[in-house]
């Protein structure tokens, strides 16, 4: 502990020492004017540069205004640099002078120039301060169809396979059309139906900072997407109809689009049962921006049935579904720069899910346990979601208050067959939430006043049956019976409110928010075992009535430091916790008040040549959940049951990362490189008893114990330009390191990985191009130094794509799945046979899924003390006929 404390200090001092270590950069300001030489009269919009010295480096530029004055600061160090002036029509002035502030009056000679006949290619990457815009023209081919497909070919993004946008290795913050912000990060919606030829450019906007209020006071170090369509009024999106047979087929997309100056509009219906996961669309993908905000939405239950997870391979391989969703999005300028946006989504999906699982729980050096589930399950999803929200984003103010209504209507079926028998699974798991968050920000003279307020409601009732009964030693005394039932209903109320008061002090800006945040919850919760026909619930220790009160007060003392090249952030945070915790059916409480400080630093420097240096420190204090504190037993599945019968979790987290990263638009390469070492301290250690069945009992005790992270992961992203080809390689490599009690044995657990890949699209003719993906996942377990089987998956996706001419075009799709583990190989291959007609490009398609009829394919995965074997029933071959118009 004293050892961690230590190094975490060292690093802060070190950080520091080198922070103010750095030497300050002169500037050079030039001013002037330009005028004709022959009539004297003032030139609008010649273009002056500042080059190195007798070089065509441009170190600045500005153009002059309609008097003709111009202004343009230069940041070079040389003694002497080169001003250059240019204007069509006009001779080129070019001089040597001193690298000194001055004053300085141009006249330019009338000059002709026979203009030669050229072709002009637009650059495919430009760069304009922090915003980089990559032309659509120069990334496009006659295949594309979506912005989407646009978007994962560029150099330095990455797209997820749940449709997350990265930018150089971290998400964006903000999705734009036309600098509006329609979608609140569901920007898959557009991503995947708005028409590639409505787009004339997709812009970077890097350390972009969502407050216009705050530009250039406080840092940050996203980046935003921006798209810009060709139109000013543009109407645009898609609409598609497919039908196929064995078993009768359908796939249907209607998506209207409506972009203007002052209104956004997008809506859409779509449905399919041909293993497309729409619903996807619907989910929120940008991180939280604001404070308040939860970013990427997850509905957390619990109680479940056993499933087979999402498996790493395409979702129209196995997805077995009926998806109907809907979703209307209007965005409206309103007044006084205030905007309006309604946003209201459903979706109703059914899904069916067969295969088996073989699950390898490690017991202890030479002894494991395995267990074989065959699987059928059906699970039903039903949701609406509506966000009204009004903001104002100005240069002065800033408003946004977001009402916002979410209620879902779940449930699932499953069937188990085992060692055991068969084993039936009933589960209703409802959630409903009801929340407000607001936020303003308002100018004093040259300082920020800041209000924070968060309001929600959750209630989440949600009941569990299997029958016959499982856990009989502990719930029946050894004797068998019918069915167990575990019934829960969680109510919870939060708030979070704070006032935060910001000062600029030349390059300097200070943040001081203070604050308070309420949680109060109530558990109720029981198991009921059917015995002779009667539901009776089975006593106080497998029950809760919990009362959980959770208070933090905040203050948070945040610095930052811009200037040039070099930005620092140092927040820091004391918080003061107060718990009150109480089961009276079971006689149980704590109490809790606890002052905590958790610092944070981030530092980043602008190094020459196209390089950033990055190094990030924070400690960081984390309590238990009331998912993770009940004292009575909790049946969370047919084999999980759990209870937490011990003081409430904490944990603390020191966390170091080192970054270099690397950015030239010019020749389009991107690259970065993250080192990055955790420690986390717990104060409780989980005991997981594994039943000779595969059942786990999960409970705690309070003991002392770390985990050990460390990682590093580094991404090369290159575009050629001549050949039309992009290249993207990332990789990384991970180890942890944990403490875990198994069968009431002390087993230390590590884990190793390696994560390589490989992207390649490419171009380099009219009539052909491909795309190509390699994928390694290499993992592997340590336990008490006995090393266990290695994972080892590789994947190899190639399609070729073939165009005859510009209305015919064939795509041949071919995947393979390599796994070690248990020495499978899977080959897929897919066809799809394209006519466009017409002015409006309407296709006319042919899809041939899976011609080969593969039926199965097996995943391995692994977690702390076990590896799962997933086998997964495939769709069969199917043939879908489409036809797409563009809107």
């Amino acid at each position: 502990m004293n050892q961690i404390k230590i190094r975490t200090k060292f690093i802060f001092m070190l950080s520091f020492c080198l922070v103010f270590s750095f030497k300050a950069f002169s500037q050079t300001k030039i001013t002037g004017k330009i005028q004709d030489k022959s009539t004297e009269l003032p030139l609008s919009n010649a273009i002056i540069t500042i080059n190195k010295l007798n070089t065509g480096l441009v170190l600045a530029f500005t153009t002059s205004n309609a008097k003709g004055n111009f202004e343009v600061i230069s940041k070079s160090e040389s003694d002497s640099i080169t001003l250059v002036v240019r204007m069509l029509g006009f001779s080129e002035f070019r001089n040597n002078i001193p690298n000194v502030s001055q004053n300085t009056s141009i006249l330019l000679n009338v000059s002709s120039v026979e203009l030669k006949e050229i072709k002009i290619k637009p650059d495919p990457i430009k760069k304009y301060g922090d915003t980089l815009s990559y032309t659509v023209s120069a990334f496009k081919d006659k295949n594309d169809r979506v912005i989407a497909d646009i978007i994962k070919k560029l150099p330095g993004v990455e797209v997820t396979p749940n449709g997350q946008i990265l930018y150089q290795g971290q998400p964006i913050n903000k999705y734009y059309i036309e600098g509006m912000d329609l979608l609140e990060g569901r920007y898959k919606l557009a991503n995947e139906n708005l028409n590639v030829e409505a787009v004339t450019n997709i812009e970077i906007i890097e350390n972009h900072q969502p407050i216009k209020l705050l530009n250039g006071v406080v840092y940050s170090e996203k980046a935003a997407l921006n798209i810009k369509l060709k139109k000013d009024i543009t109407a645009t999106g898609q609409i598609s109809l497919g039908v196929g047979l064995s078993p009768l087929l359908w796939d249907v997309n209607f998506t209207p689009m409506i972009f203007t100056k002052q209104m956004q509009f997008l809506a859409t219906y779509q449905a399919n049962n041909v293993g497309k996961n729409n619903t996807s669309q619907l989910m929120r993908l940008t991180p939280g921006v604001y404070k308040g905000e939860l970013g990427m939405e997850s509905k957390q239950d619990w109680l479940g049935i056993q499933k087979l997870n999402n498996p790493p391979f395409k979702e129209n391989r196995w997805l077995d579904n009926n998806s109907h969703i809907g979703s209307i999005n209007v965005l409206k300028k309103l007044k006084n720069e205030l905007e309006l946006r309604l946003i209201a989504d459903y979706s109703n999906d059914t899904q069916q899910q067969q295969g088996y699982t073989k699950t390898i729980f490690f017991n202890s050096k030479e002894d494991s346990i395995m267990l074989i589930e065959n699987k059928l399950n059906r699970l039903f999803f039903n949701n609406l979601k509506t966000d009204m929200t009004l903001q104002k984003n100005a240069t002065d103010k800033f408003l946004k208050n977001s009402f916002k209504i979410k209620a879902y209507w779940d449930s699932q079926i499953g069937i188990i067959t085992n060692i055991n028998g068969t084993i039936s699974q009933q589960l209703s798991n409802p959630f409903y939430t009801i929340s407000n968050d607001y936020k303003g920000l308002f100018k004093i003279d040259k300082h920020v006043l800041t209000l924070n307020s968060s309001v929600k409601f959750e209630k989440k009732p949600q009941r569990l049956t299997v029958s016959p009964g499982q856990f009989s030693e502990l719930l029946n005394i050894g004797k068998v019976f019918e069915i167990v039932q575990q019934g829960i209903l969680q109510r919870s109320f939060f708030t979070d409110n704070s006032v935060q008061f910001l000062k600029t002090f030349k390059a300097f800006s200070f943040d001081t928010q203070v604050g308070f945040l309420v949680e109060k919850q109530h558990l109720s919760s029981d198991i009921s075992r059917l015995v002779g026909g009667e539901f009776n619930k089975i006593g106080n220790r497998f029950s809760n009535n919990l009362d959980w009160f959770n208070q933090k007060y905040y203050l948070n003392l945040q610095s930052r430091y811009r200037k040039e090249r070099l930005n620092i952030r140092f927040s820091t945070p004391v918080n003061y916790y107060v718990f009150a915790i109480e089961d009276k059916n079971l006689n149980k409480a704590e109490q809790l008040n606890q002052p905590t400080f958790e610092p944070h630093l981030l530092l980043s420097y602008d190094l020459k040549n196209h390089w950033r240096a990055t190094l990030e420190s924070s400690k960081s204090n984390n309590f238990g959940s009331i998912n993770q504190m009940y004292y009575g037993y909790v049946l969370n599945s047919y084999r999980d049951i759990n209870r937490s019968d011990t003081p409430l979790l904490r944990e603390i987290d020191f966390s170091n990362t080192l970054g270099l990263s690397y950015l030239n638009p010019v020749n389009s390469t991107f690259g970065n490189l993250t080192y990055s070492y955790s420690v986390r301290e717990n104060n409780l250690l989980f005991i997981n008893n594994i039943g000779q069945n595969g059942s786990l009992e999960r409970t705690a005790i309070e003991q002392k114990n770390n985990n050990y992270a460390q990682s590093v992961s580094g991404r090369v992203s290159q575009s050629f330009r001549k050949i039309k080809t992009t290249v993207n390689i990332s990789a990384n490599f991970f180890s942890q390191k944990s403490e875990q009690n198994i069968n009431t044995k002390l087993t230390t657990v590590v884990s190793r990985g390696f994560l390589p890949n490989l992207m390649v699209s490419s171009n380099p003719s009219k009539w052909f191009g491909l795309e190509y993906g390699y994928k390694l996942s290499s993992l592997k377990n340590v336990i008490d130094n006995v090393p266990r089987q290695s994972i080892i998956q590789q994947t190899h996706d190639l399609k070729l794509n073939i165009n005859p001419n510009e209305k015919w075009y064939l795509g041949i799709s071919n995947e393979v799945y390599v796994n070690n583990f248990n020495d499978t190989k899977n080959f897929f291959t897919d066809l799809i046979f394209r006519k466009t007609i017409g002015t409006k490009k309407i296709d006319l398609e042919a899809n041939w899924v899976n011609i080969f009829n593969s039926n199965s394919l097996i995943i391995v995965s692994n977690s702390t003390f076990n590896y799962v074997e997933t086998f997964y029933n495939l769709r069969p071959s199917q043939l879908l006929v489409k036809v797409r118009m563009p809107l």
